[in-house]
């Protein structure tokens, strides 16, 4: 009987492909397995998401898969059905979240070999030109019998003839060259090193034995453990060929051994104390470890205000589940978080923690995921990804700060960390912790209205420690005093000044990076905006240079205004660099750091700053929101933000929302330790709610002035959203491509039955109108929530197919958290 297999391949196309299973692989294609199998001219490796024994519908020629990709060793299967899930939930090709299962690099890849025939070869060299060939297949078998055999890829390169494959085809069919199929191996792999040991029988007497041969001998393990072959001959002072003569000697042993590329953030470190939990903490810890005895699917928010000790419960939650040998995931939505935090998750378990973030080098990712994968890392500390980890016993998934905008993928696949996870819990049956002094609106309606997750509150901070004192200078009255001068308030200046005289410390934010945020002609008033976008460059000092943050262009600054040729060009508005600059003359003698994307591009630098600050070998600590959150620092006792208001002023309906839990994020980093704390927002817009909730670290109050705006609007948790953006480098195109994707849905919706219709609001210009060449546009749609949005998608997009509409150019964008 014959099998098929369903599988996804790594390109644009939102469905599985089948295909025939040969006999000879029968009992090794399984679902999770990588296979090689062809797709037109193409060779692709794609992973099996299931087999059947039944053909599938249609009249058409199934191909057959040619190859296993070692090694074959599947994926766990609630991870195979998570990642179908995630395809559909999303509306996003499957073979686009399989590749985001595996580390960056570790995806094989198909090629097709050529070489000439034995016929062609004698033919060529006997001064032949085979017969009924044209000039570019001609060229093509000149450069095969120059060459020998070489890729598809790397003939079509080098002969530059434009369709190599389909010449190829035919040049097979007549029987001048051979096509063979191969998999190339990733570009990140098991990384092997020689290493060299005494043989345990070996006699160590050095009678024999040269002096190279014996400071070699030396400088082994006198147990018979292995040693680095290169380090080894360093120590000692000799060559390889001092090595291989020992070996021959029957002395030592040299063997190819796999190196465990480490990150430093994990390694080997004594055990730090363990704090006692507050009767709070233990009251939540109990309800956890009652609703994980009871075997079943359970989500949980954690609600604690900041200082009140979620990551101890978290830590003492995770010892429990390794303990009865399950394994766990703790998420976190920023590396910066991950230095810290993962030294003291590597104290707690020995041995047991896997790292997994982007910031890893290619080589330790792959490590990291294969012990994963082995079975011998049962704890995973990573970043939005991670919650991919391909644990077999997973049975508890911690989401800390779960209201943080990383969790959700801006690039395709546009998928929520928060809601995959509980799609990996679900199939388990184990739990789903949300952690967060600010929750996100949807989350915290899922608990406390809606009674769909589990709520757990701690109130108060550890020791009954008092929240920091909030004050808010207004930068309009700073700005009558003192002119465009007034970026460090007086009450902030002064503040600061008091604080580092007292020996503590301090934190200043301003979510903005750069010197300036952008540079204006004061004769007509043009700004400098980047070429390919609709976004000011900002102007870095260190490089002396205006960038782009968007695309990634950068150009000199210029002498002259490029529209009326004015000398008069004025730098507008602050970043940290300029803000750094500014402290620094406040506080002369103060030992300052800038924690940005900038000036922490080099690997372990951050790691360096912060564990610098936390021994107190800083005073003040300047940057965006990377110190924002997550970070425990007891010697903190001030905390300034500069532009508290800023994104006040973005047209996106999440905006003060953002705002308020930034800013009491950065609150909670004040007063953690036995000294008490104080905050001083510098804003414009002092009695907007977001500020003056934030000042009294108001959640509940925020929530309910939030959901009566949310309500009036229809937008989320009251309503759900799916955002169409359209992509072209001509916006007469965009606007063309988008209209057609409106009628398609609005005809859908038409068919519908249903009272409460989806509502289709668009085309329109994105309010980032261009970024990187392209003009975008963008459609919302606005569906009741609960209701499964997929199918209306899927109708309308299969029409537009058919109509051979453009949809390279369209991205889809489920529960966005950006309309931007």
């Amino acid at each position: 009987m014959s099998r098929y297999a369903e599988v996804a391949l790594p390109i644009g196309a939102r469905r599985l492909f089948s295909y025939m299973v040969p006999a000879s692989l029968e009992s090794r294609v399984l679902p999770g397995i990588q296979v090689l199998v062809p797709l037109g001219r193409r060779l692709l490796c794609g992973f099996v998401v299931r087999t059947s024994d039944r053909a599938p519908a249609g009249n058409f020629k199934l191909r057959a898969i040619q190859d296993l990709v070692e090694p074959c060793v599947p994926l766990p299967a609630e991870l195979l059905e998570t990642a179908v899930w995630t395809a559909r939930r999303y509306f996003t090709p499957p073979g686009e979240v399989f590749r985001a299962l595996l580390p960056a690099g570790s995806l094989s890849a198909g090629t097709r070999d050529v070489r000439l025939t034995r016929r062609a070869q004698r033919l060529i060299e006997g001064g032949l030109r085979p017969s009924g060939v044209n000039r570019d297949q001609q060229r093509i078998l000149e450069v095969l019998a120059e060459r020998g055999t070489l890729s598809v890829s790397k003939l079509a390169s080098e002969t530059g003839v434009r369709g190599a494959s389909a010449h190829l085809e035919e040049l097979s069919r007549s029987g001048l060259v051979e096509l063979a199929s191969r998999i190339e191996p990733p570009r990140v792999r098991e990384k092997r090193q020689l290493a060299i040991r005494i043989r345990p029988a070996a006699d160590r007497s050095s009678a024999a034995l040269t002096r190279t041969q014996e400071r070699l001998q030396a400088v082994l393990p006198a147990d018979g453990g292995w040693k680095n072959l290169q380090a080894a001959l360093r120590e000692a002072g000799t060559s390889a060929h001092v090595a291989r003569s020992l070996a021959r000697l029957g002395t030592v042993e040299i063997s190819p051994l796999t190196v465990d590329r480490q990150p430093p953030e994990i390694s080997a470190r004594p055990p730090e104390e363990i704090p006692t939990l507050t009767d709070g903490q233990n009251s939540v810890l109990r309800r956890l470890q009652s609703l994980m005895g009871e075997r079943r699917a359970v989500r949980c928010l954690l609600h604690g205000v900041t200082g009140s000790g979620k990551t101890e419960v978290y830590l003492r939650f995770i010892a429990d589940v390794v303990q009865q040998g399950g394994q766990a995931i703790l998420l976190v939505p920023e590396i910066g978080l991950t230095p810290l935090l993962s030294r003291t998750v590597a104290s707690r378990f020995p041995g047991q923690v896997a790292l997994l973030h982007s910031a890893l080098s290619p080589g330790e990712r792959y490590d990291q995921w294969s012990g994963v994968r082995g079975g011998g890392l049962p704890v995973v500390v990573g970043t939005r990804s991670a919650v991919f980890a391909p644990l077999e016993r997973l049975r508890l998934i911690v989401i800390d700060e779960e209201q943080d905008a990383s969790y959700k993928q801006d690039e395709t696949p546009h998928y929520h960390a928060r809601d995959v996870a509980w799609r990996r819990i679900q199939a388990v049956g184990g739990m789903l912790l949300m952690g967060s002094a600010t929750p996100s609106m949807e989350t915290y309606y899922q608990a406390a209205e809606a009674g769909e997750s589990m709520y757990l509150s701690l109130p108060e901070r550890i020791e009954a420690r008092p929240l920091a004192h909030v004050e808010i200078a207004d930068m309009g009255i700073e700005f009558q005093k003192h002119g465009r001068k007034a970026i460090v308030s007086d009450l902030l200046r002064s503040g600061l000044a008091a604080c580092l005289s007292r020996g503590e410390q301090a934190i200043v934010l301003l979510n903005r990076r750069g010197y300036s945020r952008t540079l204006l002609c004061r004769s007509c008033g043009h700004s400098f905006t980047c070429p390919a976008c609709s976004i000011s460059m900002t102007y870095h000092q260190e490089k002396r240079n205006l960038a782009c943050h968007y695309c990634g262009r950068e150009q000199e600054v210029p002498e002259r205004c490029a529209e009326c040729g004015g000398q008069y060009i004025y730098f507008l508005g602050v970043g940290t660099e300029q803000l750094e600059e500014i402290l620094r003359t406040h506080l002369p003698g103060a030992r300052i750091a800038r924690v940005d994307r900038d000036s922490m591009r080099r690997r372990g630098s951050l790691r360096r700053v912060l564990t610098e600050f936390s021994e107190g070998k800083l005073d003040l600590l300047v940057g965006t929101q990377m110190i924002a959150k997550g970070h425990d620092f007891p010697r903190v006792t001030l905390v300034g933000v500069v532009g508290a208001d800023a994104d006040l002023g973005f047209p996106d309906f999440r905006s003060a929302e953002r705002t308020f839990q930034l800013l009491t994020q950065v609150a909670g980093r004040s007063g953690r330790g036995a000294l008490p704390g104080r905050v001083i927002i510098q804003a414009f817009y002092p009695e907007h709610y977001a500020l003056r909730h934030a000042r009294t670290q108001d959640y509940r109050g925020f929530y309910e002035r939030e959901t009566a705006f949310r309500k009036l609007m229809a937008y989320p948790p009251f309503t759900s959203l799916v955002q169409v953006v359209i992509s072209h480098a001509e916006s007469a195109k965009a606007f063309e491509i988008g209209q057609k994707v409106a009628a398609a849905l609005k005809t859908e919706i038409a068919a519908l039955s249903d009272d409460a219709k989806p509502r289709v609001l668009g085309p329109a210009a994105a309010p980032l109108e261009r970024l990187k060449g392209k003009y975008r546009v963008q459609l919302l749609l606005k569906t009741p929530p609960g209701g499964d949005t997929i199918p209306l998608l899927e109708s309308a997009f299969d029409a537009l197919g058919r109509k051979k509409v453009a949809l390279k150019y369209v991205d889809v964008d489920v529960d966005p958290l950006s309309l931007m």
